[in-house]
């Protein structure tokens, strides 16, 4: 069981789950006085979730080039208030098998939050809005983002592109599933201060402004019934960032592997890799804004998670950092709830189909596309062969059924009748009771009448 801890202690190995581990990689399970005690491992559908708890699962958390082990950004905020709400923040590629194998149900995703528009943070959101329509979601997406001072680069830009994109999908699916699913509405979030973008249900949703590549790139703060989470996305240290997250539980900052670490994993020259790392990045640049900001805990996030690297990582931030600390892996849960915070590593199932519950649109399929006139003189006709067959396999099986592979014929009399007469051997020598043979008269075997062939002579 996860217990109590009033600050950081020192596990004794850090093992990733795609080295067998089964635990979260964090210096403390749990961060606070927590009211429940829960399993060490999060199992979905086991484990419910409380009234007035924000429970937080890293859905990606690895790097741009996509790995079987490692999604790429991704963050599930589920709410426990009478709604049950689901939303994301970020949908890069691999996320939603993850959401998937949790048995959260797809309908019950309609709010995604985008950080930024970098591909790997974005490209799930075809999967949500094209595939996950195809499973049974019913309805519209919500989006958020940031504005640009171009509006060509805005979350307004890119949902009206990704609609324009996938027209041919969402035509094609007309008449066959209902496509009111592949719907969405964008909302852009100013990207140069901080401002309360929604508030429903008891949660208050925050953005603001965040330093990386361009403007536009925010992070997010959830708030719900005393608790509260803070995602950075990716970022240098930001005041802007320091001072929404004051008097947070959970904060999540984005962290990559120094400089000489990140080019010898990645195998690219050092100068490369401080372009990229931009030394700001930093698990020890991390620590600085967690001890500025002091969370009950902090999680660092889009960071390798890699044979050799994690004690080194733990080892940097401890050096600016010394409070309970955790470093994301896919499917990492994070349990906020009133006095502590805990975190566990989820186990789910690799094949967990998606799971539906209630929508607000109802069902009403529209009329099918038409098709083609050329598809009638090539399409093949397999649904009268298919007929056919079975109308031969129907005709078959009352004999079938009678056979030996099949049900046994009854021993009647009209059956044995009919059967044929058991085949003679003239040529058998049998033997008698007295042991002497009955040798046939003639030396020479005589065939059976079913052997004997007519001779045509010319």
């Amino acid at each position: 069981m996860i217990t109590a801890s009033s600050g950081a202690r020192a596990m004794p190995t850090f093992t990733p789950v795609y080295l067998g581990g089964a635990a979260a990689l964090a210096t403390a399970a749990v961060a606070g006085s927590p009211r429940v005690d829960r399993d060490d491992v999060f199992v979905p559908g086991i484990e419910a979730l409380a009234e007035g708890e924000i429970r937080v699962t890293i859905l990606g958390s690895g790097q741009p080039w996509l790995t079987k082990a490692a999604a790429t950004g991704s963050v599930l905020v589920e709410i426990g208030n009478a709604q049950r709400e689901v939303m994301v923040f970020d949908l890069g590629s691999g996320s939603l098998a993850n959401f998937s194998g949790l048995q959260v149900p797809a309908t019950a995703l309609k709010k995604v939050f985008f950080t930024h528009l970098h591909t790997d943070h974005i490209s799930d959101y075809l999967t949500l809005t094209g595939s996950c329509v195809k499973a049974g979601r019913l309805d519209p997406v919500e989006v958020w983002g940031g504005s640009s001072n171009k509006p060509s680069r805005g979350i307004a830009a890119f949902v009206e592109h990704i609609q324009a994109a996938l027209a041919w999908d969402f035509v094609g699916i007309a008449g066959n599933i209902l496509a009111s699913g592949a719907g969405a509405t964008a909302t852009e979030v100013p990207y140069g201060r901080t401002e309360v973008i929604c508030d429903r249900n008891g949660v208050t949703i925050t953005s603001f402004p965040v330093i990386h590549v361009l403007n536009g790139a925010i992070g997010f703060r959830v708030d719900f019934a005393g608790q509260s989470a803070v995602s950075s996305g990716e970022t240098t240290p930001t005041m802007p960032f320091v001072e929404v997250a004051q008097g947070c539980d959970l904060l999540i900052h984005e962290t990559v592997l120094p400089p000489k670490a990140f080019a010898e994993v990645m195998g690219l020259p050092i100068e490369l890799a401080q372009c990229i790392v931009n030394d700001g990045h930093t698990p020890a640049a991390a620590g600085i804004v967690f001890d500025m900001v002091r969370p009950a805990m902090a999680a660092m996030w889009h960071c390798h998670v890699t044979e050799g690297d994690i004690d080194p990582v733990f080892a940097a931030v401890a050096g600016t950092y010394s409070r309970v600390v955790a470093l994301c892996q896919d499917l990492t849960v994070f349990n906020v709830t009133p006095g502590a915070v805990g975190v566990h590593q989820a186990t789910v199932d690799p094949m967990q189909q998606a799971i539906l519950g209630p929508s607000d649109t109802g069902r009403k399929i529209g009329p099918r596309v038409p098709t083609p006139e050329w598809w009638k003189a090539s399409a093949i006709d397999w649904q009268s062969k298919i007929s056919c067959a079975e109308r031969a396999l129907a005709a078959y099986a009352p004999h079938a059924a009678g056979s030996r592979h099949g049900e046994r014929r009854p021993h009647t009399r009209r059956a044995r009748e009919t059967r044929p007469p058991p085949r003679v051997r003239h040529d058998r020598v049998e033997r008698r009771r007295d042991g002497h043979r009955n040798r046939p008269r003639n030396r020479r075997p005589v065939p059976c009448a079913c052997r004997v062939r007519t001779r045509h002579h010319g």
